[in-house]
């Protein structure tokens, strides 16, 4: 039999420690994970360290914070120690001491693909239930393997689903921005302080909580165009136009060069991605303050403390993790890649 046309196979292009090829038919499932276990040598746990101060947890590889249980992955926040004393700028727990800015309250979890999955156009389809809690933020994530453009933002980032787990957090235009509502979001720019995400982001709301049951947050990602579903509800689509992301964002007129100008009309969206799934807490850039939250909010974004003001805020929002119930953790049902 002859070999198949080459207008048979997908333009998904895809590597894998467990794929055996390089072609793949249109709709043909490339990765998909239910959970049954946790295939460590597919998800690489990616602990991060006390320089990232950005949010209020620590990322481990602790069986605490990441495990199948009744085949969904658990993503798990648990406490760096229930007790914690505070003095002027420093900060003393189990006998050790350490300075304000370096401490993280929080242990979490961060999975991905980084190393044994990658792919270049094609469907991906998360089936997961968002966690309950205040200030609980986990998302389902693609980031660029090779970063070809350029460090963030110009390689590009997907962001398949975000959400927040407060019960009553809105916005200062009142709009619902708590476990009512997810986003869906692409970030792209010549520079960070160029990022416009604010052009390709989307929400949906589901005034019954998304942490109520599991939902299906998917991305059909093409040459032509991104597309973001939830429950298979079409929430947004970027096509750019014929000058690409660099005319989409109209840089034309700030003093930055084009860092896509050798890549196709998609790009940085047309590189090899991987995918990421974690649950961090807090922080001082995605819990806006002038954001209104019932019962307040217990740090500012500003402040050279924010971590340890959250953490002696503690009272205020740890009865809404309803602990020692899963109801905080990040629950992920299955992860499924098809060619385009």
């Amino acid at each position: 039999m002859a070999d198949s046309d080459c207008s048979d196979f997908s333009i998904t292009e895809a590597e894998g420690i467990y794929l055996t090829k390089t072609q793949f038919a249109s709709g043909e499932l490339i990765f998909e994970d239910t959970f049954q276990t946790l295939d460590l040598n597919v998800w690489l746990r990616e602990p991060t360290n006390q320089a990232h101060v950005n949010e209020f947890q620590l990322f481990t590889d602790s069986n605490d914070n990441s495990y199948v249980q009744d085949g969904n992955l658990h993503i798990t926040p648990t406490f760096w120690n229930d007790t914690a004393e505070t003095e002027n700028m420093v900060l003393y727990m189990k006998g050790k001491k350490y300075l304000r800015d370096t401490f993280h309250p929080i242990r979490s979890a961060r999975l991905s693909t980084k190393e044994s999955f990658s792919f270049t156009y094609g469907v991906v389809e998360f089936r997961a239930k968002v966690p309950l809690g205040d200030w609980l933020f986990p998302a389902l994530w693609l980031m660029p393997k090779d970063s070809k453009y350029g460090s963030w933002p110009l390689s590009g980032e997907i962001d398949v689903m975000e959400s927040r787990g407060n019960r009553n957090l809105t916005d200062s235009s009142g709009n619902i921005v708590g476990v009512q509502s997810v986003s869906n979001t692409l970030h792209w720019g010549p520079s960070k302080a160029l990022d416009t995400w604010r052009l390709t982001y989307f929400t949906e709301e589901n005034l019954s909580y998304y942490s109520s049951d599991f939902h299906t947050y998917k991305l059909i990602w093409a040459p032509e165009s991104l597309s973001f579903y939830v429950d298979d509800k079409e929430t947004g689509r970027i096509s750019p136009p014929e000058g690409g992301f660099w005319e989409l964002g109209n840089f034309s007129d700030d003093d930055v060069s084009n860092p896509w100008v050798d890549g196709t009309n998609s790009a940085p969206f047309d590189a090899q991605f991987y995918l990421i799934m974690n649950l961090a807490v807090g922080g001082t850039s995605f819990f806006s303050d002038s954001f209104t939250n019932e019962g307040g909010k217990p740090w500012s974004n500003s402040s050279p403390n924010a971590t340890i003001e959250f953490w002696e805020g503690r009272n205020q929002w740890m009865p809404t993790w309803n602990l020692p119930s899963d109801g905080s953790h990040f629950l992920i049902d299955y992860v499924r890649v098809w060619a385009l």
